[in-house]
């Protein structure tokens, strides 16, 4: 009979850390700021120990070998979130949003969205209410009004003369 050779990456040095993590919050229990997470993410742990253990056992059967380490991957996974979320004090939806607008930051390289105004003369946005203590201006309308600010020409930066000669051309000293 043939034998076939199936390596199975096992990532005991995950597990190592997640167990140490585990143990960290049972120390600190200050640390754990959402218990049923913690407690979900401590029960992965203990499957993925076990799911090894099976598989250490049941050395003959290459299927379960690797059934056992993709699980066991897939659970050290639901481990690190779950932890990571019990000790944040957060929900995964929470978790969720943050990364989406990270992963806008990421793409777009900056942390305010983009504001577009419509062309048409539409607002985008309804203008807030009034108060109600204060009475309406009768002369007041919906309509914005056009403000002109005349200054002189000495005012601001200083420009630089018009070319008398109409070339508008860029230095190159």
């Amino acid at each position: 009979m043939d034998r076939i050779n199936i390596v199975v990456p096992l990532f005991d040095g995950v597990t190592t850390a997640i167990v140490a993590f585990c143990f960290v919050c049972v120390i600190f229990p200050h640390i754990v700021k959402n218990k049923p997470q913690f407690y979900a993410g401590f029960t992965s742990v203990l499957l993925v120990i076990l799911l090894h253990s099976l598989s250490i056992m049941l050395y003959t059967s290459a299927g379960f070998r690797i059934f056992a380490g993709a699980t066991t991957c897939l659970l050290q996974i639901v481990a690190i979130v779950t932890l990571f979320l019990s000790a944040g004090g957060i929900t995964l939806k929470q978790l969720g949003g943050d990364m989406a607008r990270a992963y806008e930051v990421i793409r777009r390289g900056e942390e305010e969205r983009t504001v577009i105004v419509p062309i048409t003369g539409e607002m985008p946005n309804k203008p807030p209410a009034r108060p109600t203590s204060v009475p309406p201006d009768d002369d007041e309308d919906d309509e914005p009004k056009e403000h002109r600010i005349d200054l002189p020409d000495s005012a601001g930066w200083q420009r630089k003369p018009a070319d008398p000669s109409g070339d508008a051309k860029i230095p190159l000293e």
